[in-house]
């Protein structure tokens, strides 16, 4: 198959991340694949890993562009490369294809729980595809659309697992992965949550925030406000290959997101075997099966969240359930079926449309 994805950047993004994985996958398979981003925002690194067979097309928009260029550009191409299938990573972008024939292909995955900007162009796609089931009954409520679930999947292999070890933890190192936006990925209640561990006597801890965002200079601020500064480091954004390496450095993963669709990173510390607390809201509380897999806390509870902390600071290391964790990872959210299962999607769309033409 001919298969293009489009996306409007190529960042270090979930979506960019993930959409990496699943076209290098594909590629691998033996299909024939094209990565279109809009907008002029391309982060070397992820895209110099990207197989060298994928054809890769910038079209360099500037990001609030009001030029109609780029997507005269995006159509011409679409048109002469003539693919079987178009895959969406946002829904928006069906607004920009103007061709019907071409419309016609469009298939989408909606990457995050709706919202009304996020899906208010689902209706465009002929194919809808949610990262979780959370996803899929969100899709129905917010538009009355059916959707078909295909899992969100990583690169397990290449994640670095954790050494076990009966010495004693001198410094209790957390991490959290994401955009630094605490109105969605709730960072200020985990920055409050070890403040309060800091104030009942819990000083040998460490909190890194890996990535970056609109966030970052209020979550600065809050941790100078908090007076501490000496407990959290904010490392900015880094690559697949450095957090795959790294992961497995902590104690304990914290994903204390307000809402999410599904938790990609929450599956990358389940598969380097550490332990994962999220939110108890939507995605994360799928992926670790209401605490089968891991360990949650009240969702915007700041106490609830420093308390649950405490309790695996102080209690024995569960490594059944770390290693139950990991298994449960690589054997349904690994990005080998992720991309497999997309291509059983697709030759089902294609039949379908070839079916309803001779009909």
């Amino acid at each position: 198959m001919k298969i293009i994805h489009i996306t409007y950047g190529f960042g270090l993004g979930g979506i960019e991340t993930m959409l990496h994985n699943i076209a290098n996958e594909q590629v691998a398979l033996g299909q024939k694949i094209y990565i279109i981003v809009i907008n002029d925002i391309i982060n070397k690194e992820l895209k110099n890993s990207l197989d060298p067979r994928i054809k890769f097309i910038c079209l360099k928009r500037k990001v609030s562009s009001k030029s109609i260029l780029p997507f005269i550009k995006l159509n011409y191409l679409l048109f002469k490369i003539n693919p079987d299938i178009i895959h969406l990573h946002y829904s928006s972008i069906a607004r920009f294809i103007f061709i019907p024939s071409l419309l016609h292909k469009t298939c989408v995955t909606q990457h995050d729980v709706c919202n009304k900007q996020n899906s208010q162009y689902l209706y465009k796609c002929k194919r809808i595809y949610a990262i979780s089931n959370i996803v899929k009954t969100d899709i129905k409520k917010w538009t009355g659309l059916d959707s078909e679930v295909v899992l969100n999947g990583i690169d397990v292999d290449k994640i670095k697992h954790q050494q076990y070890s009966q010495t004693e933890i001198k410094l209790f190192k957390i991490v959290q992965v994401s955009r630094l936006m605490h109105e969605k990925k709730g960072q200020h209640i985990l920055i409050q949550a070890v403040n309060k561990l800091i104030r009942q006597g819990y000083n040998q801890i460490r909190l890194d925030f890996i990535g970056d965002g609109e966030s970052h200079e209020y979550l600065e601020g809050l941790v100078k406000e908090l007076d501490i500064k000496e407990y959290v480091r904010f490392l900015g954004n880094k690559d697949q290959s450095y957090i795959y390496e790294h992961l497995c450095d902590y104690n304990l993963f914290v994903q204390p997101s307000i809402y999410e669709g599904f938790g990609l990173t929450v599956t990358e510390a389940m598969a380097a075997k550490i332990p994962v607390l999220v939110s108890d809201n939507q995605g994360p509380m799928e992926i670790i099966d209401n605490g089968k897999y891991g360990y949650y806390f009240k969702n915007k509870d700041v106490y609830d969240c420093a308390k649950k902390i405490i309790n695996i600071i102080t209690n024995k290391k569960d490594l059944v359930k770390i290693e139950s964790a990991y298994n449960h990872v690589k054997d349904n959210f690994n990005v080998k079926l992720t991309s497999v299962s997309y291509l059983n999607h697709y030759k089902e769309f294609i039949n379908d449309k070839y079916a309803s033409i001779i009909k």
